[in-house]
């Protein structure tokens, strides 16, 4: 188990100072990616971790792993990211969710849900793509650029769209 009084510190180091370096910065990257290893459920380094980046206590990420400037993570599920995860800027995953009532239904009676979203090993995730709660991407898949990822996401394809649709397959090398 970690030291809270460590995990505290560098969480606070991390949200003042280490997440708004700038990416000239000698060493911004591998300092975030430590920061993160320190702070997060289960961080296997070396990792890329862009500025702007708010990290989840949740967060668990393989050796290789990618995370795009300004990257956001909104719900209390987990968020697990697979080893060489090449990630665009300002990509957003979404866990938490609310359930619509009938017509005549209040919101506030309902209690919102939450789900985990696994992003697999060596997949590609263009800028600003937001992906749902429950959401599996399978491996060696590549998401499009302002695709919105409802749904499950097969291996090996390329997708793209709002919402995400596959386009092809991947061409074997």
């Amino acid at each position: 188990m970690k030291n809270r009084l460590m995990v505290w510190g560098v969480r606070c180091f991390y949200k003042l100072i280490g997440q708004r370096l700038h990416w000239r910065t000698p060493g911004a990257r591998r300092l975030r990616g430590w920061c993160a290893y320190k702070i997060c459920a289960d961080v296997q380094l070396p990792v890329t971790i862009n500025a702007g980046v708010g990290l989840p206590p949740t967060l668990r990420m393989g050796p290789h792993a990618g995370i795009g400037q300004g990257a956001m993570f909104l719900g209390l599920g987990n968020v697990s990211l697979g080893a060489h995860l090449t990630m665009g800027p300002e990509c957003l995953f979404i866990t938490g969710d609310h359930p619509v009532p009938k017509a005549g239904g209040n919101f506030r009676d309902h209690t919102p849900v939450h789900a985990d979203i696994v992003v697999e090993e060596d997949v590609f995730l263009g800028a600003r793509v937001t992906i749902l709660p429950g959401v599996t991407i399978g491996r060696g898949a590549a998401v499009g650029a302002g695709s919105v990822v409802t749904k499950d996401v097969p291996p090996e394809v390329v997708v793209a769209g709002n919402p995400a649709r596959i386009v092809r397959a991947r061409e074997q090398v």
